[in-house]
């Protein structure tokens, strides 16, 4: 899945309304996508959690379509983006692995 830390995404959106050169559409995600699985690993290692219970299929394809009225195979599979005009045009993020990320938003 792809994901962006808050700095980062508060950095590009300063970085858009000063730079005039940057136009269109911009990808503001990441440079490393993770599964949520990993996701999910991360974030309990960032709160200290040592365990995580899984969520069967059935389970998430009802959650999702009932309770968060989307589609499930976001939840599931998610969607592996990476903005490749940022990298192009040398945007430098603070936060470009999970890990680091989430301990920066959870504390050590």
């Amino acid at each position: 899945m792809s994901w962006i830390h808050e700095d980062d995404m508060s950095r590009l959106i300063v970085r858009g309304i000063a730079d005039e050169t940057m136009r269109g559409i911009y990808m503001a995600t990441a440079p490393n996508p993770v599964s949520q699985e990993d996701f999910m690993r991360a974030l309990r290692r960032a709160l200290g959690v040592p365990v995580g219970l899984p969520a069967s299929e059935w389970m998430v394809r009802f959650g999702a379509h009932y309770v968060m009225r989307t589609d499930p195979e976001l939840i599931l599979y998610g969607r592996y983006c990476v903005s490749k005009r940022l990298k192009e045009e040398g945007f430098e993020f603070k936060y470009p692995g999970i890990d680091s990320a989430f301990v920066a938003l959870c504390g050590d």
